[in-house]
């Protein structure tokens, strides 16, 4: 468990329960290099890193847990940090059983790997363990972190704590994806009163309607995956 009571995956714990997706003859254990094979081909589509303030209840939760569904059903793995470990718990996306809600390919790396679909990394006092799998998989990859088939979401709302994380994120070169709540008056304008910033290799997509944002993430990732050739 980690400082804030929820569950909580180190990050050799992840890379430990991959290595036994791997073959010794032609992979590296100890390494994410498990990951980027089951990525490169084709097995998994991508990641996606799914953040929020712990307390937080802003957002519809049926909505918040078609969001994960829907994503793990497209082969996406997803690594839960904050308010979206209690949603994934609540919902009973740890469990290995959730394996069955994944599309082929999650569910034979959940298979495998005796893990659930959502990874959980414990509040957001963790986040630089997002920051160390990030640059674990650019530097086992030889790929630059904006190329690699990852995205973040705060699927919960605007928060000045998730602001921040978001905007470190961007900084990272993670695109980003916002779900706010619905609005008055332009987009633009609720997106600079919340100090959203795009990176310089990466930018935020802001949406109040969930189902938009998941097929905006998809969409991403397949575009990355494309523009590496995989």
């Amino acid at each position: 468990m980690s400082e804030s009571g929820l569950p909580k995956l180190e990050v050799s714990d992840i890379i430990h329960a991959l290595d036994s997706v791997c073959s010794s003859q032609v992979d590296t254990a100890g390494s994410t290099k498990p990951l980027l094979e089951c990525i490169t081909s084709g097995v998994l589509r991508g990641a996606v890193v799914m953040l929020g303030c712990d307390d937080s209840t802003v957002r519809d939760t049926e909505e918040y847990v078609a969001l994960m569904k829907k994503l793990i059903e497209n082969d996406i793995v997803l690594l839960a940090i904050g308010y979206p470990v209690t949603v994934a718990q609540n919902a009973g996306l740890l469990n290995p059983e959730a394996k069955d809600l994944c599309g082929a390919g999650l569910k034979r790396v959940c298979e495998l790997a005796e893990i659930p679909p959502v990874l959980p990394l414990g509040g957001l006092e963790n986040i630089n363990n997002v920051i160390t799998i990030a640059q674990a998989l650019s530097a086992d990859s030889g790929l630059a972190v904006p190329a690699l088939p990852v995205v973040g979401c705060d699927a919960a709302g605007v928060s000045a704590q998730a602001v921040e994380l978001g905007n470190a994120f961007t900084g990272l070169g993670v695109d980003t994806f916002i779900g706010i709540m619905p609005y008055e008056g332009a987009l633009e304008d609720v997106i600079a009163a919340s100090g959203l910033k795009d990176g310089a290799e990466a930018k935020h997509t802001v949406s109040s309607d969930l189902n938009e944002l998941c097929g905006a993430m998809i969409a991403d990732i397949e575009k990355k995956r494309a523009s590496i050739a995989i």
